[in-house]
């Protein structure tokens, strides 16, 4: 039996089907091009967004070299009870100006958030690790806060102000002028 048969049996005609027959190979022919040129657009696709360039990082001039101890300083003076594990015995900082340019240049914001696979963690990881990596300053560190059952980052400058930033949104802010909003009291910092 073949396709016309088919055809016909299903259409319940007993006249000549050819001409749909051929309008039916027509359309699975256009059928299987049109799945060609999906799957082609598709891949064409993923290479034009490889092509889409993240700008240069900015030009970060003004690092400052701090001790160990000059980072543990900062987190007592919180009076948070902060545990910090030390990542490093020297640290590179830059001023609040030069960070600004360094946040709105981070692409860690645009990740698509996926709960319990790419979550808060995932972001405070990303943006430390990005912000060592292409700027070779280590003054951001990872905060998990058991309290607020969340995790974030801190930035510590130079004059031994600290900031808090949500690296799922870019938000920044002092810590003393919203101390409320992440808690940190008793919180682990990495840095």
């Amino acid at each position: 039996m073949n396709l016309r048969d088919i055809l016909c049996q299903l259409l319940g005609c007993k006249a000549d089907c050819t001409a749909q027959e051929q309008a039916l190979r027509a359309c699975l022919t256009q059928n299987e091009q049109l799945d060609i040129t999906i799957r082609d657009l598709k891949a064409e696709n993923e290479q034009l967004k490889l092509l889409v360039p993240h700008p240069a990082p900015p030009k970060i001039d003004n690092i400052a070299q701090r001790d160990s101890a000059f980072i543990q300083s900062v987190l007592d003076g919180m009076k948070l009870n902060i545990q910090r594990l030390p990542l490093d015995q020297t640290y590179y900082l830059t001023n609040q100006n030069n960070f600004l340019n360094i946040v709105a240049w981070d692409w860690t914001d645009r990740t698509e958030y996926i709960r319990e696979k790419y979550d808060c963690e995932n972001f405070a990881f990303t943006f430390k690790a990005a912000i060592d990596f292409y700027f070779n300053i280590n003054q951001v560190g990872m905060v998990i806060d058991y309290q607020a059952g969340h995790a974030y980052n801190i930035v510590i400058y130079p004059d031994g102000n600290a900031q808090i930033i949500e690296p799922q949104n870019d938000s920044l802010w002092f810590w003393r002028v919203r101390p409320n909003v992440y808690d940190m009291r008793g919180a682990i910092v990495l840095i």
